[in-house]
């Protein structure tokens, strides 16, 4: 592989974003310094000296929700939520295997020629429901975000089937079924918590 300048803006951009080589392109082909454009600017970043610090809490068990201590566990998922922002559920009804598999089929996803996965970027993806890319709006960020990511859309099982990549669209579609009712029943709880109760066309709304 020849050699590129990827301190050379325009360059980096045709490389990672418009040929749809990505990030793993530039650590493919031996990148062993950080190009400038992905580096944050410092009056962007948050002052650690300033950042709050808390606790992590302990993952959540799900398999108590609907149950005696269905309170607790609620009480538990809306603490985190307001506090951390996020947290590490347990026991929530999806298959280590299934996880495992669906890790598998994104590396196979992104392991595939720059050529393969080129095709569905946003600008000449054959279908809506699927978008390939670096960052979601590189050429308006300050720094591009270290990542390379594969969105696709639900709209109908059939539909799934048709337009996403065919190394990852069965598992994918099987891990958002079985990952559904975990979704719905932590939603519920936060909605519930701000006095709002949803209609299930809302709901599915609310999940994408």
């Amino acid at each position: 592989m020849a050699i590129i300048n990827f301190e050379d803006q325009t360059t980096l951009y045709n490389f990672v974003v418009k040929e749809g080589n990505g990030v793993k392109g530039m650590i493919d082909s031996g990148l062993s310094i950080v190009p400038k454009p992905f580096v944050q600017p410092i009056s962007e970043r948050i002052p650690t000296q300033n950042a709050l610090t808390c606790e992590a809490s302990q993952p959540i068990d799900l398999s108590h929700l609907n149950g005696p201590h269905h309170k607790e566990v609620a009480k538990q998922i809306v603490e985190a939520a307001e506090t951390l922002g996020f947290f590490q559920v347990v026991n929530h009804g999806v298959s280590v295997e299934l996880l495992e598999s669906l890790k598998t089929s994104a590396h196979e996803f992104f392991a595939q020629a720059p050529e393969e996965k080129a095709i569905y970027l946003k600008e000449v993806s054959p279908s809506k429901l699927v978008k390939y890319g670096t960052s979601f709006v590189p050429d308006k960020e300050k720094a591009i975000e270290w990542k390379d990511y594969v969105s696709m859309m639900y709209t109908s099982d059939h539909e799934a089937l048709q337009h996403w990549p065919q190394p990852c669209r069965d598992v994918a579609l099987k891990f958002m079924k079985s990952s559904m009712e975990m979704v719905k029943n932590v939603v519920n709880i936060l909605m519930e918590n701000v006095g709002v109760k949803l209609e299930e066309e809302r709901m599915n709304g609310l999940m994408g």
